[in-house]
């Protein structure tokens, strides 16, 4: 298997959340203010770029504290990329909701780490 192939998976998620949470998106609003699907993609999202990172730090670079890191990671790329929508990019704003369904994406990654651990544990293609 090639060195560092789950830092490149999560790297590569990472890079598409920023290009999505940048790039000028022309979607019809037809949804109930404040939670809608695109929330739902936002959990999604960050619950994939928590899982992939926390693969990354346990087979790639043996980390003993990869679910902090994890955590501490997950939520400082959804808060900058809201900072940077509210502050640098005039056609987003910053969306608490966002924010918010970023975090229990996360959440959710927190709640399933455990089996994720004992999963990559016991894999044995690995």
């Amino acid at each position: 298997m090639p060195r560092y192939l789950f830092s490149i998976a999560a790297y590569s998620i990472g890079v598409f959340i920023v290009f999505l949470s940048t790039v000028a998106l022309r979607l019809p609003i037809k949804e109930i203010p404040g939670f809608g699907v695109d929330k739902l993609a936002h959990g999604f999202a960050y619950f994939c770029f928590a899982t992939s990172v926390f693969v990354a730090l346990n087979l790639d670079w043996k980390l003993e504290t990869a679910k902090k890191w994890t955590i501490i990671s997950s939520f400082s790329l959804g808060l900058l990329l809201e900072i940077v929508q509210g502050s640098l990019l005039s056609y987003r704003s910053f969306e608490v909701y966002d924010l918010l369904a970023n975090t229990l994406g996360i959440v959710f990654f927190i709640f399933l780490s455990k089996r994720v651990k004992k999963l990559l544990s016991n894999a044995v293609f690995l």
